[in-house]
């Protein structure tokens, strides 16, 4: 008898979306599956919109707490043996789940990731896909989780395996994902790599599941960066690829809240970046111009145009037509 895959979809203000990513659930090539659709307290009319499919598919409806709360509401009404998630805002390809199952089975892997794309959708009708993200196999998957997103709808699981992690931190309303992924992989779950663009990201402008939140939301970021540093650290992993990488996250986090002019968070961040370090300075790899001006002219000047920064903004508020002639972006 053929396995029955779960396919869960959170939902939040996404009418908009949810019809399509319902589809291509509908679409699959694969069968049996089942199709699970959690309301997370929508005040638009998303609720309209999957009530429509309601002879296709499962759904309920709660108050709002959050993504991962409702990713584990569909996780634990589920039954089937593998997990499938889509985004409300996101979509996959018609054939992704019995490729990837069949591939899954063959490998005996616990987890099989692949290939995925942004979809930047420049109106209702209007969109353009972006180069495709490639994954990679490797061997280690607690280093690689660690470095890399590993897009959770561009995955298939084992029920098992999600729920020995117990699913999704509902503490974390953002970077849930990220630290999901880690947990499984530091849990010994087996990851194995398929190649294929199956998963399809969707960025835009409205207020649904992906836009950027994590740089909007460094706190929950960091709060991510914690746990993993203290898991890390409790069964004695921290070892210097562990600590650069970690390091590095802290390091931009920081960057996130100084974009909001949170310069007391931003300062503990790069803390905590300097303490990963072990070099009394962290010294990023990449080019970009926050990086080349922290090399150049160190964190505290940066703390220093920041302030300048955010007094400059005030003048221009009140006295109009005033410019900044710099800042670091």
């Amino acid at each position: 008898m053929k396995s029955l895959v779960s396919i869960i979809i959170p939902c939040y203000n996404a009418e908009k979306w949810i019809g399509e990513a319902i589809e291509s659930a509908l679409r699959q090539t694969y069968s049996p599956i089942e199709i699970i659709v959690v309301d997370d307290g929508s005040t638009d009319n998303s609720l309209s919109a999957i009530k429509k499919y309601e002879s296709k598919i499962k759904w309920i409806t709660s108050e709002n707490l959050g993504v991962s709360a409702a990713r584990n509401k569909g996780i634990k009404i589920s039954s089937g043996d593998f997990i499938q998630f889509i985004d409300a805002d996101d979509y996959i390809s018609p054939g992704k789940i019995q490729k990837q199952l069949d591939f899954l089975l063959t490998s005996n892997a616990d987890i099989v990731y692949g290939d995925w794309c942004y979809q930047y959708q420049k109106s209702d009708d209007e969109y353009e896909l972006s180069d495709v993200k490639i994954g990679e196999p490797v061997e280690d998957y607690i280093y690689y989780t660690l470095k890399n997103m590993i897009p959770h709808c561009s995955c298939l699981y084992r029920k098992i395996v999600v729920e020995r992690v117990s699913g999704f931190d509902e503490s974390l309303k953002i970077a849930e994902d990220y630290d999901f992924s880690f947990r499984l992989a530091f849990s010994g779950a087996k990851f194995a790599y398929q190649s294929g663009c199956h998963y399809f990201y969707r960025i835009h402008s409205s207020t649904t599941l992906s836009t950027g939140q994590g740089i909007k939301h460094p706190k929950f970021v960091e709060l991510s960066l914690d746990k993993i540093t203290a898991l890390l650290e409790e069964n004695y992993l921290l070892t210097e690829k562990y600590c650069y990488s970690l390091a590095k996250k802290y390091f931009f986090t920081a960057k996130n809240y100084l974009n909001f002019g949170e310069l007391t968070m931003a300062n503990t961040c790069y803390e905590k970046s300097l303490k990963l370090s072990k070099n009394g300075k962290f010294k990023p790899d990449g080019n970009s111009k926050f990086e080349t001006t922290y090399r150049i002219l160190g964190w505290q000047t940066i703390l220093v145009i920041t302030r300048l920064k955010a007094k400059f903004n005030m003048l221009k508020d009140h006295l109009g037509n005033f410019s900044l002639f710099f800042w670091i972006t």
